[in-house]
């Protein structure tokens, strides 16, 4: 320890005294940015992918629903017009929700499909057509299990962006512990090498008195 003896104590002291507080500061601003990507990490997979999901199983229901009403033959042509455009309404509603969520490049050239096929299926409804709307609700049912694909595509990705972020922050959080536990050991040397020379007593020599 004789190195501690020619170090001044006092300003040694301060500076690693304020590397701990920086060391902290870092450990703060470190943990509130993960939790600021974490956050949006569980936000992106409510808002987009299981918001969206449910968007997708409410169409699946309403075009098969669609399906069985036109193809029902207890029914009359004006009853099965009627539910028809009752559902194809409920869709267009549905397509202004889903639209509002983030849509991947992918996503959207699903989606863009899907809501072409609607705007047609409503266009073939009101002109009377009934028999080519069950090709299109198959067509459009092959664009929501695309979709459904996507979602847990992306889902999966964000799963292994937040894992990315809780090993990182871990990494960051070891590094930063072993350098506040290597400062205390120097604060704790230098308080002993300071105490040890206050406790050492020049010897007297009797000869001079």
């Amino acid at each position: 320890m004789k190195w501690t003896y020619s170090v001044k104590n006092k300003i040694t002291a301060a500076s690693l005294l304020f590397g701990v507080i920086v060391v902290v500061l870092l450990i703060n601003i470190n943990q509130r940015r993960q939790i600021g990507d974490l956050k949006s990490a569980f936000e992106a997979i409510y808002q987009d992918r299981l918001v969206a999901e449910g968007y997708i199983l409410d169409f699946s229901e309403k075009l098969h629903d669609m399906n069985d009403a036109i193809n029902d033959p207890e029914k009359s042509f004006s009853e099965k017009q009627e539910i028809a455009n009752h559902i194809l309404n409920e869709i267009d509603t549905l397509n202004h929700l889903y639209e509002a969520t983030r849509l991947t490049d992918e996503e959207a050239r699903h989606f863009v499909h899907f809501t072409g096929l609607t705007h047609e299926m409503n266009l073939r409804l009101k002109a009377g057509d009934l028999e080519s709307e069950a090709p299109m609700i198959r067509s459009a049912l092959l664009d929501l299990h695309s979709l459904s694909q996507i979602q847990l595509h992306e889902a999966d990705k964000i799963k292994t962006e937040t894992d990315q972020i809780f090993s990182h922050g871990s990494i960051i959080l070891q590094f930063e512990m072993v350098v506040l536990i290597i400062i205390g050991l120097l604060i704790q040397a230098l308080l002993f090498a300071s105490k040890t020379s206050r406790g050492y007593k020049v010897p007297q020599n009797p000869n001079l008195n």
